[in-house]
């Protein structure tokens, strides 16, 4: 049986990633979003806080708040480019409740689904 690379985010369920395959999104994300490459002062503290965040929201919860994080920021002269730290440090307070919301609702969407098709097996 070949061994699984985790690098390749595109094929790997996203249950499945952990902090090297965050890494490698972040990478390639930065550099199809901004057309540079992705740096970081420390790529230890990055992915620290990146093991963090993954044993306390899970990995749905990391990867949709890497996405908004990039869809909100907007590139500037002096900052053309983002990074973990950058999204971990400032973004989090005002991002992670947005998201942490959005996936709780889609919960409640999924499970009144699951429940009217329950309740109509019944009637």
């Amino acid at each position: 049986m070949p061994k699984i690379n985790v690098k390749d985010w595109r094929n790997l369920p996203t249950h499945d990633w952990n902090v090297t395959t965050f890494r490698q999104y972040l990478s390639d994300q930065h550099e199809q979003r901004y057309g540079i490459k992705y740096t970081a002062r420390s790529f230890a503290i990055e992915a620290r806080w990146l093991k963090s965040m993954i044993a306390e929201h899970g990995t749905e919860v990391v990867k949709s708040f890497i996405d908004a994080c990039f869809n909100d920021y907007k590139p500037t002269a002096q900052y053309p480019g983002l990074n973990f730290s950058f999204m971990f440090s400032y973004q989090r307070a005002r991002i992670l409740p947005r998201v942490l919301a959005d996936i709780k609702r889609r919960q409640a969407v999924q499970q009144a689904v699951e429940e009217t098709e329950d309740l109509s097996d019944w009637l």
